[in-house]
């Protein structure tokens, strides 16, 4: 074999070498440019999917009645009450409308009872969009109101009603401690007896400020 064909075998080795450390660095640069868009990708979904969250929130009509009066909240404390009367609603108990034997005779007479509700304190959110409740027993319906109310003698908060399309339901079991936080939110304390202060200073909260374990005595409607 020629001298220059002998020196092109041994540089052989070498050469494929440097080429598939070349085509691996090149692939490893395709994975991890792909796996960076992906996770581009995933972040601007979920920053979407907050941003459509808080936009339909910030869209939900409000009105606080307390004291036989219209209480108007700063913007932010809309915004928290908004949030609070949701969480609330997300999952609750029996309702009228799928599990009328848990209500007996209080099955019938939804409307009245939602109406009287209405001139008496009360929160009342007609949401921006239908927002689904489900029930602890079973089914789900799209709310497009929540009532809940605030101040009346058997409850601390509630009792609550939705309504579901053009028909009212009165729900139980609903979410206790969001329904607590409301009731002890401090832009409402002026406005609610002082029994409500005195309740909501002994509510145990975590780090975060949220409340985490009422006493045994205090029952709101969704209890």
């Amino acid at each position: 074999m020629r001298p220059r064909l002998r020196a092109l075998h041994a540089t052989m080795p070498g050469l494929h070498a440097s080429m598939e450390l070349k085509q691996h660095g090149a692939m490893r640069s395709i994975v991890a440019s792909s796996i960076s868009a992906s996770l581009c990708i995933v972040g601007f979904g979920l920053a979407l999917a907050g941003a459509q969250g808080a936009a339909a929130q910030s869209a939900d009509r409000i009105s606080l009645r307390l004291g036989g009066k219209e209480i108007a909240l700063p913007p932010a404390a809309r915004e928290r009450v908004t949030a609070l009367a949701r969480e609330i609603v997300d999952t609750c108990g029996p309702n009228t409308l799928h599990h009328a034997g848990n209500f007996g005779p209080l099955a019938a007479g939804v409307e009245e009872r939602l109406a009287g509700l209405m001139q008496r304190s009360r929160l009342h959110v007609a949401f921006a969009g239908p927002l689904m409740t489900r029930s602890h027993l079973g089914g789900e319906l799209p709310a497009a109101e929540a009532v809940i109310g605030l101040e009346e003698p058997k409850f601390f908060v509630g009792p609550t009603y939705m309504r579901h399309g053009g028909r009212a339901a009165e729900h139980l079991q609903c979410g206790y401690l969001a329904s607590l936080e409301l009731a002890c939110m401090a832009e409402l304390d002026a406005h609610l007896p002082l029994e409500y202060r005195a309740t909501c200073a002994r509510l145990q909260r975590g780090e975060g400020g949220r409340i985490v374990m009422p006493p045994p005595d205090i029952a709101p409607s969704c209890s």
